[in-house]
């Protein structure tokens, strides 16, 4: 920690507030700085690389499929003595170490802030497999059947395993059937032959197993073969810790707010430092995740250092004392009060006015922060959160709030005759419209022949046209009134239409209605899909 000679962080946030209250119904001069306290301070960072393998099994049936980034080996034996050297070779070793390093440079700061994230390292990662003899059908393939119990043939069902069959030719009499005094030609009068289905085996192929005496084992689904995959990815898990001894409680406050890891994005100077360690030191303590782990593993430890200047200011607000704290290089601000909530406020109130219809709109413009409101709300992104872009400070969210709903309000009131004659216009055309479609001859003599859905969905369309045209010219009408008020802004090109759009919405669909139901002729999917079941709940 030095100190510094000059005060730039404090110039430039008093430059800064200053610059938010021109314009904003504030003195700049009015704010004033009581006193200041600026140093220099360096934060001190250690960043701790754990490594971590991680062996992920999976097991499927058939041998072990092969491929870019697989290797197979023989056995299961194999596999486990395979992933046990890998892991050893990998924990004991410090390969790990200049990998996950590399992995850091390309990192935002080289890794600074980065707590429990995890490095992969795709070079020190594989899947190993192996097969082995499926211990259900033990590399046989099959597994007994049940049906036949292995002996591939079960009793004949046609003759129950007796070899021998009623004659078909005399049905058992033994006697022919053309001359019944003779006897059968076919079983010479002994009313039995062959077995014709298992031909005086009195067996047959059993019809599960398709006589094999076995049927697929379903572990291995027939192959003999199971196999095992171990996915083994390399990497490291990070831990971060901030020594933040001495450190100001306001400086403490804007790190907690801001993250430790958003620091390096523009707010402080970071470099990475060597580590200085005796040769008696003891080694660096692991995460909490892996105390608990007996195996001991070798951590590597890469040291930051983070300047930033701080200040703390003792600032005058048009009498209103308060003590601000600034830092970093974009230097990010605390504690300070909201100062434009009070100087806005008779902006404020004539906007509030506007808005009822009871005061000037342009009288409310003359604050900058309602002026770029405006623009906001004109370009379509009248957010408070667009808003607190501009005015991070100094202004709240509740009065952010009431100076864009305000000006939602006072927008509509400027474009309500507009809007309102336009969708007189809307709803008079489309009656007109739909008048000279319904009521003359035009639809009948186009629809004719047509099946009711074609004309159902014809007419739908017939309905859409004029709200979606309704739609646009209200649009435009506002977007065109709103340009020519507001000149020197930027309009985006969908703007509110309010509800007299959705008033006119309805009302086009209540005229659409009306002639439809007052037409003579009326449209055949009306009469199918509205009246017939209409009439048929009548009658019930």
């Amino acid at each position: 920690m030095t100190d510094t000679p000059s005060q730039p962080l404090t110039d430039q946030t008093l430059a800064r507030l200053r610059k938010l209250a021109n314009g904003n119904g504030l003195n700049p001069e009015k704010i004033q700085l009581l006193g200041a306290e600026e140093k220099i301070y360096t934060l001190s960072g250690t960043l701790t690389l754990t490594p971590k393998f991680d062996a992920q099994t999976g097991r499927y049936p058939g041998p072990a499929k092969a491929g870019k980034g697989r290797k197979v080996l023989s056995d299961a034996g194999s596999l486990k003595q395979e992933v046990d050297h890998r892991k050893e070779q990998f924990l004991e070793g410090r390969g790990w170490i200049d990998a996950c390093l590399k992995e850091l440079k390309t990192a935002a700061n080289e890794g600074w802030g980065l707590d429990g994230a995890h490095i992969t390292l795709p070079e020190q990662s594989i899947i190993l497999a192996a097969s082995s003899s499926c211990p259900s059908c033990h590399g046989q393939q099959l597994v007994t059947c049940q049906q036949c119990r292995g002996q591939r043939t079960i009793p004949c069902q046609h003759c129950q395993g007796r070899r021998q069959e009623l004659c078909y030719g005399c049905n058992g009499t033994g006697q022919n059937p053309q001359q019944p005094d003779q006897r059968c030609t076919i079983c010479q009068g002994s009313r039995y032959i062959t077995c014709r289905h298992c031909r005086g085996s009195g067996q047959i192929a059993c019809p599960s197993c398709h006589g094999k005496g076995g049927t697929p084992c379903p572990p291995c689904q027939g192959t003999g073969l199971v196999s095992e995959d171990v996915a083994i990815t390399c990497g490291a898990e990070t831990h971060f810790k901030l020594k933040g001894e001495g450190l100001p409680s306001g400086l403490r406050r804007g790190l907690d707010r801001l993250g430790i890891i958003n620091l390096g994005k523009g707010h402080a100077d970071i470099i990475t430092v060597q580590i200085a360690k005796s040769d008696d030191a003891p080694a660096p303590s692991a995460p909490p995740a892996e105390q608990g782990n007996k195996e001991k593993i070798a951590t590597h430890d890469i040291g930051f250092e983070a300047t930033l200047p701080y200040a703390d200011l003792r600032m005058n607000f048009d009498g209103h004392k308060a003590l601000v704290s600034a830092f970093g290089k974009k230097g990010a601000l605390l504690g300070v009060p909201n100062f434009l909530d009070d100087a806005l406020k008779p902006a404020r109130d004539t906007l509030a006015l506007a808005a009822t219809g009871a005061g000037p709109f342009e009288d409310a413009l003359n604050a900058r922060a309602i002026n770029e409101a405006l623009q906001l709300e004109l370009n379509a992104k009248g957010t408070p959160q667009e808003l607190r872009r501009l005015y991070s400070v100094g202004l709240s969210q509740d009065a952010m709030r009431e100076i864009l709903g305000n000006l939602r309000l006072a927008l509509k009131r400027q474009t309500l005759k507009t809007r309102s004659v336009v969708a007189v216009l809307c709803c008079i055309i489309s009656s007109l419209l739909f008048a000279g479609i319904f009521t003359t001859s035009f639809h009948s003599g186009l629809t004719t022949n047509w099946p009711p859905l074609a004309q159902f969905i014809l007419d739908f369309i017939i309905l859409l046209v004029p709200l979606g045209l309704s739609w646009f010219a209200m649009n435009l009408a506002t977007r065109l009134t709103l340009q020519r008020k507001f000149k020197n802004h930027a309009i985006a090109m969908r703007q509110t239409t309010g509800k007299t759009f959705y008033t006119a919405f309805a009302t086009i669909i209540l005229l659409y209605l009306g002639i439809l139901a007052t037409t003579p002729a009326k449209p055949f999917w009306l009469l199918e899909f509205v009246a017939k079941p209409l009439q048929s709940l009548t009658h019930s």
